[in-house]
């Protein structure tokens, strides 16, 4: 009696994958070219980065090598991660980091969503500009034209975050209001913001704006940087949440008025909660936009991570390696990108309307 056995079943990723890659002929060979060209691109890229490159902090052997120059990279890391920061002062950049990064990781998770986790990354912002700013319990006080940096970056990024989120909000309510001024007044700035470069604004915050105010309302430039890098992302997110309050059916708010809600509190429970959650996609990427933005204050004096490494690179010994220093810096806005985008899916997953 012969016994029949049934072949085993491959993975569904396994066969997704082989119908993708290898479903046809000219699959196949497509395939095989991209998989070719990787594989000649990542040799290559070993060679010149680990095999052929030198670590050591010497121009001459640097030079001398066929492959990267990481020296360039070692030498010039605290320039590049923390810009002019008075040296001996470093750890007081370095710990506000950390406390805002744990701050936001913490606030990130679902035991402190709302109002408590908001409160917290607040409380972490004050901590940071407070431990580099100084000035209080013996640390000595730092002008704001000597911070820089990754420090810098992360200030800048998670400030135009949380403070564009709620105008960005209340823009997108208003261009909707049934109030015309209202609503002209939110309109007219949304696409007056969004029809010029970001570049125009920080030219105009750091330098014409002191000319037209008076002395006395005058406020640091890294004042006025934070203020147009908030009014510039609340403009695009305005846009991004009047999308989403557009996509939710208009019988949401008849039911929530017929639960004898006021108007306010359908949109506070009802209508917006709804709308954020469709907009996390577009909000996810909008957020990433704003990390990258930042780069860009350079170009009116303040130097971020971007601006620090472009300083870095001005001794003419480095200057030749500009590639390794880049390559630092772009592993560091990817990485956090990538951690953007992480969480950013696992809202999606998380507050999914129709889960399957």
């Amino acid at each position: 009696m012969t016994v029949m056995t049934q072949a085993p079943q491959l993975p569904a990723w396994h066969r997704r994958w082989s119908k993708a890659l290898f479903s046809s002929w000219g699959s196949m060979l497509v395939t095989a070219m991209v998989a070719l060209g990787l594989v000649l691109a990542c040799y290559h890229l070993l060679r010149w980065g680990v095999v052929e490159a030198t670590t050591a902090i010497d121009p001459e052997l640097c030079r001398n090598s066929a492959g990267a120059c990481w020296g360039a990279v070692r030498y010039n890391h605290r320039m590049i991660l923390l810009g002019r920061y008075p040296l001996g002062e470093g750890w007081r950049p370095v710990l506000a980091v950390l406390l805002l990064l744990a701050a936001v990781a913490m606030a990130a998770t679902p035991r402190f969503f709302g109002g408590k986790g908001v409160a917290m990354v607040a409380a972490a912002l004050v901590a940071f500009i407070a431990l580099i700013a100084g000035g209080f319990a013996g640390l000595a006080p730092v002008a704001t034209d000597l911070w820089g940096g990754l420090p810098l970056t992360l200030m800048l990024a998670t400030l135009a975050v949380m403070a564009s989120v709620p105008l960005g909000m209340a823009l997108a309510l208003g261009r909707r209001s049934s109030l015309p001024l209202l609503r002209w007044v939110c309109t007219g700035y949304i696409e007056l913001v969004r029809g010029v470069p970001l570049i125009t604004l920080l030219f105009f915050g750091a330098f014409v704006l002191p000319l037209v105010l008076p002395a006395s309302w005058r406020v640091d430039a890294m004042v006025r940087v934070v203020v147009c890098l908030v009014g510039f992302s609340a403009a695009y997110l305005a846009e991004v949440f009047r999308g989403g309050l557009q996509a939710i059916p208009k019988g949401q708010f008849e039911a929530a008025h017929a639960l004898g809600l006021s108007r306010w509190k359908a949109l506070r429970l009802v209508v917006i909660p709804q709308a954020v959650r469709v907009t996390i996609p577009p909000i996810t990427s909008h957020f990433i936009g704003v990390l990258k933005d930042t780069s860009l204050v350079a170009i009116v004096n303040i130097y971020d991570l971007t601006g620090s490494l472009k300083m870095a690179l001005t001794n003419p010994d480095w200057r030749p390696y500009f590639a390794e220093a880049y390559l630092m810096v772009s592993a560091i806005y990817l990485v956090l990108g990538l951690c953007i985008v992480r969480y950013g899916r696992f809202l999606e997953t998380r507050y999914a309307l129709d889960r399957r």
